[in-house]
């Protein structure tokens, strides 16, 4: 009986001490588990209202972008006109000298050839005459209008003096417009009073500075005021003409950059930028015209030349082959990890961490980790990372 029951109290303690070793290892393992869900790294972000107020958030979503694919434009290289001129004469005569050729470098101002002109020396015999009978008749209206005061002439005499010295003011004005027009500056209008004359050597200058890049011109043909002799064009700034097909045009932004390349030397590659984009279509090609502006201080391109183009934002939309994309800016490098910041319903933001591909045009690939609704936030996010690395 005694041996009953002190067996009956040994398997007694045993249950106890087995049940107190189960409840301690569950309180443990209990304590693992709370452990692992407070971690503080996978808490929400709370930002305050007057923070949020001086450094406002703004968010994004993923973006489904297709395949990357350059299109390469073919092209021609053409002169900036408005760095360009044509010159001619703008009175008809014949050539009598030349003093540059194709390639030399002018000045504004600068004498390109000169000219003999019949009519520019008719011109210059009325301005002469005129300007003559201007002096002697202001003379004769100052002294009729004189007379007429004092009633020693009548009114009809009078007026007879002025309308003679208005006439001639006019012949006169007239003719040194004309002059003017012709291509002679002040001075030398001025000079042809003392003698002066230009019909014999009119002299034709460059309205602008640049390069001699065409000469229709030489010494003693007749030229009028139709003929281009000279082209001067300053080479350092050059447009660039494309075709761009109806469907891509949506994909070009005025200032986006592109690579031009020469055709036959592909690695001399040349920076320009878009400066227009055509209005109209061509009804046959289906296509529009595109402007790039390009320096071209080295001299690398020649109007006339034929290039390929690269258009950043032009690209082949491919079909097969679909990914998700988000501004760069949202992805930021956390102790080895890429990390986005998501903003919650209730005003608070979630960090995320995503797997992250390649780069296209500062935007990144994202592979996982989020979905198309999961709101990201963008700028701003650096508030969020800071407050993140306080957990």
């Amino acid at each position: 009986m005694k041996q009953s029951r002190i067996f009956r109290l040994a398997l007694l303690t045993l249950v106890i001490a087995v049940s107190i070793y189960i409840f301690l290892q569950w309180k443990g393992d209990r304590k693992e588990e709370t452990k692992e869900v407070a971690a503080p790294k996978e808490r929400q972000i709370q930002i305050s209202d007057s923070i949020l107020k001086n450094h406002p958030i703004q968010t994004t979503k993923l973006t489904l972008e297709g395949e990357f694919e350059e299109v390469l434009l073919p092209g021609k290289v053409s002169y900036d006109l408005a760095q360009m001129a044509r010159i001619g004469s703008r009175v008809s005569g014949r050539l009598v000298s030349i003093f540059v050729n194709e390639g030399d470098y002018v000045k504004k101002g600068q004498v390109i050839f000169s000219i003999q002109s019949v009519e520019l020396g008719d011109m210059e015999a009325i301005y002469r005459k005129a300007s003559a009978r201007k002096d002697a008749l202001l003379l004769q209206a100052e002294r009729a209008k004189e007379l007429y005061e004092k009633k020693v002439t009548s009114a009809k005499e009078f007026e007879m003096a002025m309308m003679d010295y208005k006439t001639v003011k006019t012949e006169l004005e007239t003719s040194r417009s004309a002059l003017e027009n012709y291509g002679l500056n002040e001075a030398e209008i001025n000079a042809l009073v003392g003698g002066k004359s230009y019909s014999l050597n009119l002299p034709i200058r460059s309205p602008i500075s640049g390069t001699i890049t065409e000469r229709n011109a030489i010494i003693g043909q007749a030229v009028s005021v139709r003929d281009n002799l000279f082209t001067v064009a300053n080479l350092s700034t050059l447009w660039i003409m494309l075709d761009v097909y109806e469907k891509d045009l949506n994909q070009i932004r005025i200032g986006s950059v592109a690579e031009v390349m020469p055709v036959g030397n592909e690695s001399e590659k040349v920076i320009a930028k878009v400066a227009h984009v055509g209005e109209v279509i061509d009804p046959v090609k289906r296509t529009a015209e595109l402007r790039l502006l390009v320096k071209n201080a080295k001299g690398r391109l020649r109007p006339g030349q034929s290039i390929s183009a690269v258009v950043q934002g032009l690209v082949s939309q491919g079909e097969k082959s679909k990914f998700y994309t988000l501004p760069e800016k949202c992805v930021h490098k956390i102790e080895g990890d890429n990390i986005v910041f998501l903003q919650n319903s209730n005003g608070t933001f979630t960090p995320k961490k995503v797997e992250v591909g390649r780069l296209v045009d500062e935007r990144i690939e994202v592979i996982s980790g989020i979905s198309e609704t999961d709101i990201v936030v963008s700028d701003g996010s650096f508030l969020l990372k800071s407050e993140y690395l306080k957990i």
